[in-house]
């Protein structure tokens, strides 16, 4: 907050994945209620995605088991994440006839790029006894192409949200053009939750931060719809033309705009 002044100060463009995460600074510096704004995601690009059904990684981080549903949660951990997931944990853990043949995957999850040993997970999982069994944390990170083969190998994506409202998980676009269906944890309000249900990519538990334990009564159910919907997932009768939206390509070409638009501004 003390250096917020004095950083966007001379600013003449501001972009975020979404409007949230910006509005509260030009609030608090009415000067920038005048300057260039823009909410868009990160996008994805569905070539990649062709790309790495060739990718072979230097190696598989779990194998397939067939008598197993498989999710797969790729990208690091906010703070404010750690309150949803550990309470799905809890309901798990009291709901092995539902939960007892899914696994959860997660992928570069620790704090640090290269360190193999900074578990963020673990601790929750070997406290609710799901460690090796129901939960599985890989923390290191893996390059761009191997996450998206980890990704076509997995039965199902796993998103997790925050209990910030504006959080907009980018990774919501690479678990949908996966291929696989979504199973998400999001608050009520993220933009990101409407564009799951919107594309019919996904099951989508809304989650009110003042009231976290709805998530243990949220989940099982949810869980039974989604793996329902798993077992008739065809992406191939999805609708595509709703992905050019938050396409690289579209969503490059809305920076490119804006980029015009800030420097016609700043020549005023």
């Amino acid at each position: 907050m003390i250096l917020e002044p004095v950083a966007l100060k001379k600013a003449n463009l501001i972009t975020g994945v979404a409007e949230g995460y910006y509005s509260e600074a030009i609030r608090r510096n009415p000067h920038l209620q005048k300057i260039i704004t823009g909410a868009m995601p990160y996008g994805g690009e569905i070539l990649d995605h062709e790309r790495a059904k060739n990718v072979i990684p230097a190696s598989w981080l779990f194998k397939r088991k067939e008598d197993t549903f498989q999710f797969v949660y790729a990208g690091a951990m906010l703070p404010h994440a750690y309150g949803l997931l550990e309470k799905a944990m809890q309901s798990i853990a009291a709901n092995p006839a539902i939960f007892s043949g899914t696994e959860f995957h997660f992928i570069g999850t620790g704090r640090s790029t290269n360190d193999p040993a900074g578990f963020t997970i673990r601790p929750l999982a070997e406290k609710y006894g799901l460690w090796q069994s129901a939960i599985f944390e890989y923390p290191q990170r893996i390059p761009y192409m191997d996450v998206l083969a980890h990704l076509n190998r997995a039965d199902g994506i796993f998103i997790l949200g925050s209990i910030e409202a504006h959080y907009t998980p980018s990774k919501i676009y690479q678990g949908i053009l996966s291929g696989k269906p979504l199973l998400a944890l999001l608050h009520k309000e993220s933009t990101a939750a409407n564009v799951i249900r919107q594309t019919k990519t996904g099951v989508v538990v809304s989650i009110d931060p003042a009231s976290l334990d709805a998530i243990k009564q949220q989940f099982p159910p949810a869980m039974l719809r989604f793996l329902q919907l798993a077992r008739e997932y065809d992406f191939k009768s999805i609708d595509t033309g709703l992905f050019d939206t938050w396409s690289a390509k579209n969503v490059t070409g809305k920076l490119a705009v804006l980029l015009d638009k800030a420097v016609a501004l700043s020549d005023v």
